[in-house]
């Protein structure tokens, strides 16, 4: 410790800094300029699962360090706050997880999550497999594509995987426990900016009654962990700016890179720390200890780097160019009204935030750092094709810009009540006693003010009991759409149901031929790419062997879409092999069915 010491305070320690960070960068460019993307892919898919493996490893242990800190807050909070806290706890996990209907919502990304999570837990590698297969509980992941999506959900999706096992239900219940966590947070930033218990309350009380909040916290999608983690980053500089702790900046300095893997749009967390510096105390950034702690933030963020170059060029999903100045007009228009028309966030949140940014005293600097917070989050997606909140089930994007707006609402709530408040005492003319008149007021009037001081608390649980009433009954409209289905998605919501129901009619050893191999492979069903009965005949063939003819065709969702290239797929399984029907459904004018599959003419002579 004693070298490590004289190291950091020599005057040549911010050379060496220099050189380490131009090391890492120096990596990064020698990857992208010798190795082509598939093989800085084929490196991640091992790179990846580690990192964030020792990342998290980390992050326990600097909360281990953080542990005094924790236990005064817990302290601080014992009593009748914290009995509050438990409630807005529980209450957040048991309305995302019992209110909202539990279904998956974005098909079949979210069956690539979890089938990635069980890639990472059982064979050590990201990436979502198109052939699988398992031998007496041992699974072999035979075709493994990389994930175009960052790997962080996953990651902590495959942590769960191997404390529980396999089952897609535990992502859901995380998604719930991220939720209530997310309300907790919420609250500790209104907390730390406003030192008001009650703003602070309303913080984490908005960020539980945000209808879609609840809704996408109940399915397997990645956007409440990416909204979760990028509060808990802030959250975590917050506590560092204020208290200028070496163990909070080095949460944080592992937070950011954490952080930045959950979604794509998550990259912005880097830049919003950087803002938030500048913002309130650039002076911080001629530290030792950031630009020391600053060099484990950039050491985890490499392979994420790697990432973002490997991946650059997709098309993800669109006909033309995925980013354009040109959807940023029906885009602002759409996600703009999304906040103000009350059909899809409640109006009297939106007026809080408001309220909190332009009229709650004291925090310039703060109110800011969340007002650019809520622009990245919010306006990166103006300029995405499948930006518009009204653009399929795209609507969960808005999810990573909720938390920001609930900390300005719980300011702008706090606001009003402080307000109602003034106004109580102002209609009670015994109360009307100036300080500039207090010292010619005798004993009796003393005594008869300080008994009106003492009415200010009951007029301030009256204010704040009006302003929670409010919010709720504001949410009350909103059940209905938290609760329901929705038609979104309900062709690929049906060929899940189905599916699993037609796998109970076939032999455990047995592989099925399907366009959703992730699906499948996380209910421990054998499972490869429908293409490979066209692409890969031998092997089938083979397969038919391997599994004494329980080879299986799944005439799935995408058999019954427009493309032409799906329709063309499936209709070649049916040209190429025989099939015989096991088990069929049908829902509006879509059909499902497993078909048993057999060998035709010489092929079967073979």
């Amino acid at each position: 410790m004693r070298i490590l010491q004289k190291i950091y305070t020599h005057r040549f320690y911010p050379v060496i800094l220099l050189f380490l960070y131009l090391c890492l960068l120096g990596s990064d460019v020698y990857l992208m300029d010798h190795w082509s993307k598939d093989e800085i892919t084929n490196l991640l898919k091992k790179w990846v699962p580690w990192g964030l493996r020792v990342n998290f490893l980390l992050l326990l242990v600097s909360a281990a360090i953080c542990y005094r800190d924790i236990r005064d807050l817990f302290r601080r909070f014992l009593y009748k706050q914290g009995v509050l806290l438990l409630l807005l706890f529980a209450f957040a996990f048991s309305i995302t997880a019992f209110a909202a209907y539990r279904t998956h919502r974005i098909y079949y990304d979210e069956d690539i999550y979890c089938n990635v999570g069980q890639n990472i837990a059982l064979a050590d590698q990201t990436g979502y497999c198109n052939y699988g297969t398992f031998e007496y509980g041992e699974y072999y992941p035979h075709w493994m594509t990389y994930n175009k999506e960052p790997s962080g959900w996953p990651f902590l999706i495959s942590i769960v995987f191997q404390m529980f096992g396999v089952d897609e239900h535990h992502a859901f219940v995380l998604n719930n426990l991220f939720f209530a966590i997310g309300a907790l947070t919420a609250f500790f930033i209104g907390w730390h900016l406003t030192a008001g218990f009650f703003p602070a309350f309303l913080a984490g009380l908005a960020f539980s009654l945000i209808p879609h909040n609840i809704i996408w916290s109940n399915t397997a999608a990645a956007e409440p962990s990416a909204g979760l983690f990028t509060g808990l980053t802030v959250l975590s500089l917050i506590v560092f700016l204020k208290t200028r702790q070496g163990r909070h900046l080095f949460v944080a300095s592992l937070l950011i890179p954490f952080a930045s893997q959950m979604r794509p749009e998550s990259v912005f967390v880097a830049p919003l720390v950087l803002i938030i510096l500048l913002i309130v105390s650039p002076r911080i950034l001629v530290d030792r200890r950031v630009w020391t702690f600053s060099l484990l933030t950039a050491l985890f963020l490499l392979p994420h780097v790697l990432h973002v170059y490997a991946v650059s060029g997709h098309s993800w999903g669109a006909e033309g160019s995925a980013f354009s100045l040109t959807f940023l007009g029906h885009n602002l228009s759409t996600n703009g009204l999304y906040y103000l028309n009350d059909r899809h966030f409640p109006v009297v949140l939106t007026l809080f935030a408001a309220i909190g940014l332009f009229c709650f005293r004291g925090i310039v600097r703060w109110k800011l750092l969340l007002l650019i917070w809520f622009l990245l989050f919010w306006g990166i997606f103006l300029f995405f094709y499948a930006g518009s909140y009204q653009y399929g089930a795209d609507v969960r994007f808005a999810v990573v810009s909720f938390m920001p707006l609930a900390v300005l609402a719980g300011m702008g709530g706090g606001w009003v009540r402080d307000r109602l408040a003034a106004g109580y005492r102002m209609l009670d003319a015994r109360c009307r006693i100036s300080d500039a008149d207090r010292s010619a007021i005798d004993i009796a009037q003393d005594a008869k003010q300080e008994g009106c001081l003492g009415q200010d608390s009951g007029r301030r649980w009256l204010g704040s009991a009006m302003i929670v009433l409010l919010m709720a009954f504001a949410f009350l409209k909103f059940m209905p759409l938290v609760a329901r289905v929705g038609q979104e998605a309900w062709g690929s919501r049906y060929d899940h149901t189905y599916a699993k129901e037609f796998i109970s009619k076939i032999p455990k050893r047995a592989i099925v031929l399907t366009q959703n191999p992730t699906m499948l492979l996380l209910w421990g069903q054998n499972a490869i790419q429908t293409y490979a009965g066209i692409n890969n005949p031998g092997l089938i063939r083979d397969l038919i062997k391997k599994y004494h003819g329980h080879v299986y065709f799944h005439h799935n969702y995408w058999c019954n879409t427009q493309n032409e290239r799906n329709r063309r797929l499936c209709q070649g399984i049916s040209d190429a092999y025989h099939l015989e029907e096991v088990a069929t459904a049908k829902e509006q004018d879509y059909e499902y069915g497993l078909y048993k599959m057999s060998l035709k003419g010489l092929e079967a002579q073979r």
